[in-house]
């Protein structure tokens, strides 16, 4: 079985400027925050045990 990206879907709405990611406080979900803030993105976000 081959899956097909539809270019279509692959687009960020313009509408969209908050963002919340939940297990924010892993390396590689901190980075991904830090980029999006950086682009002005409004970032929130949620970790167990914090």
């Amino acid at each position: 079985m081959t899956a097909r990206l539809d270019p279509q879907l692959n687009v960020a709405p313009d509408d969209i400027r908050h963002i919340h990611i939940m297990g924010i406080c892993g390396t590689g979900m901190a980075a991904i925050a830090g980029m999006l803030k950086e682009s002005g993105y409004r970032v929130t976000g949620s970790d167990q045990n914090v």
